[in-house]
């Protein structure tokens, strides 16, 4: 671990570790931290010839690094409420990770033959549900219950990505029609026990919506709302190509939360009045890349942090903040484009806030 002095904001950002692999944080739909705060965690890449790659522990004080799974084991997430994290070993074998020993339990088995397409997620209740490639080349949604077998609950002919079960209602799983890209309708939700989908923010020409997330206690979704020919900032007159908006959990109402230049994964601090995002070279734009962070009851927006630029998509910043609200955990990528896991205290920087 080292701390550097960021050269344009000048807070101090601490760095746990270095290449040449890349140290991605886990993804922003998922807790990152232990309920205490006292670990993140991280996904090393495997590299050839080394046998050092999957998730680790980083003691946010002392820097020391633990490694929890190894490299057969994928879709790591930690839980919203609980000092546990889920985990999927050779594809289907589901296990819970105790955050703070390491121990592993296995608790049941996804459907034999198949993937999952994103990483676990998990309802207050213990259901833990998933995005899934079936053996015969089916999408699907899959549900865990505590003690149960496996429940395929909806199946599709499109790709689904990015399920998260919301975390406080076991019934709604929210997940995304997977186009790399603008999608036609991007954003649907599951109610699993009457078994059909709905659109969660119906989508107009022209509109992209992307990189949605759960708040930890499942009152609101978050997401981008992208524009290649920018939205206009009615009180600074600044032409932006991202917007965050703030939808209910029904998706019947929708909010600006901020608009600020090129941002793309937002995320809430638990007690939703602060959002982090990301700010990415995208749609032909260049720009500084790095986080910010947003106030809601203001909409004023911040980079608080700047960064090298990613080589692939797994190296995005991918912000969001630990348990307490007073620090950011992010991606930095090194010169090589590969991520690297830094936090910044947000203590200095409300002091000028």
């Amino acid at each position: 671990m080292i701390e550097y002095r960021d050269p344009v904001t000048g807070y101090a950002v601490r760095r746990y570790t270095e290449g040449p692999e890349r140290n991605a944080k886990l993804y922003f739909t998922c807790e990152n931290f232990s309920v205490d705060d006292r670990y993140f965690f991280f996904m090393k890449q495997q590299l050839p010839g080394r046998d050092d790659g999957g998730c680790w522990r980083a003691d946010v004080r002392s820097g020391e690094l633990t490694r929890i799974t190894d490299y057969s084991y994928r879709g790591f997430a930690t839980d919203r409420r609980k000092n546990i994290g889920y985990t999927c070993r050779h594809e289907t074998e589901v296990y819970t990770v105790d955050l703070g020993t390491g121990e592993m339990t296995h608790v049941g088995d996804l459907p034999r033959g198949g993937q999952i397409t994103g990483h676990l997620t998990a309802a207050d209740s213990g259901r833990i549900a998933c995005s899934y490639h079936l053996a015969e080349k089916i999408y699907a949604l899959v549900v865990l219950d505590p003690g149960q077998a496996a429940r395929v609950v909806y199946r599709s002919d499109y790709r689904l990505g990015h399920a998260q079960i919301c975390p406080t209602d076991e019934n709604l799983i929210f997940y995304i029609h997977e186009t790399e890209g603008d999608a036609f309708q991007r954003t649907w939700m599951c109610d699993v026990a009457e078994g059909y989908v709905r659109p969660y923010y119906v989508e107009h020409p022209n509109e992209w919506i992307t990189h949605e997330v759960w708040a930890a206690d499942g009152t609101e979704m978050a997401m981008m709302k992208l524009d290649p020919c920018g939205f206009v900032d009615g009180d600074k007159g600044e032409t932006h190509m991202g917007r965050i908006i703030v939808g209910d959990k029904d998706g019947r109402h929708f909010d600006v939360a901020a608009s600020s230049e090129q941002l793309l994964h937002p995320c809430f601090s638990a007690d939703r009045k602060w959002l982090c995002a990301d700010r990415i070279s995208y749609l032909g734009r260049r720009v500084q890349e790095g986080v910010v962070l947003i106030e809601r009851a203001t909409g004023k927006a911040k980079l608080i942090a700047t960064t090298g630029s990613c080589k692939t998509g797994a190296d995005h910043q991918h912000p969001s903040f630990n348990r307490r609200g007073d620090q950011i955990l992010f991606s930095n990528p090194d010169e090589n484009g590969n991520a690297q896991v830094c936090v910044i205290d947000l203590a200095q920087v409300w002091k000028d806030w």
